[in-house]
């Protein structure tokens, strides 16, 4: 499993509220804030990373575990495992037909279509990267190597998310943005719940 701790910004500044209120209610809100935005982080993760990788948010959300608040962190654990290249819109290689000679005992008809290799697309607005001696068995797709057949993965959610990637980054700070903003929406919420007197004292 690869971890990752986003850590929620600007508590520090938020200090101050506790003039206004008692520490219980402060400690309080501040728990649901952080709760809050915690279950926000999943979403997040699988939104970022399929806008821009041709990888489905439900598949996203299955290789992301978590979160975990620890303080004010929210932990998400990612699968070391990387899909298949069938999530990554993996389509099967197709050979060409015999192609008719010019007259050399073959044939004057229309050439035949040519063979296309397999190919699949890793980023949404990417071309398609073609896969040569990868081909499909038992609905997997195997590549040929001098070893034997082996499996084709592209890259997992974890590579994409932490840093190894090209958007990484971006994705990294969108996600930050997404809990920051849960986070003060989740605080706001529990508080308007206890000034009605429903929500934490």
């Amino acid at each position: 499993m690869a971890l990752i701790s986003l850590k929620i910004e600007g508590l520090s500044s938020l200090q101050k509220m506790q003039t206004f209120l008692s520490p219980d209610t402060f400690e309080k809100a501040k728990a649901a804030g952080i709760r809050y935005a915690a279950k926000a982080t999943p979403p997040a993760v699988a939104k970022s990373v399929s806008s821009r990788y041709n990888l489905k948010s439900s598949r996203i959300k299955q290789d992301t575990s978590g979160p975990f608040v620890r303080n004010d962190e929210a932990i998400l654990l990612f699968s070391r495992k990387p899909p298949t290249l069938l999530q990554y819109g993996f389509m099967p290689g197709k050979r060409g037909g015999p192609q008719p000679g010019l007259g050399q005992g073959r044939g004057w008809g229309k050439p035949s279509p040519a063979g296309r290799p397999a190919s699949a697309k890793v980023l949404r607005a990417g071309t398609r990267i073609t896969y040569p001696n990868t081909f499909l068995v038992k609905g997997l797709p195997f590549t040929r190597t001098s070893r034997g057949l082996s499996v084709e993965h592209g890259p997992s959610v974890g590579s994409l998310f932490l840093g190894r990637s090209q958007f990484g980054e971006a994705i990294r700070y969108e996600v930050q943005e997404r809990i920051n903003e849960q986070f003060i929406k989740g605080m706001q919420r529990a508080l308007d719940s206890a000034a009605r007197g429903y929500g934490p004292r």
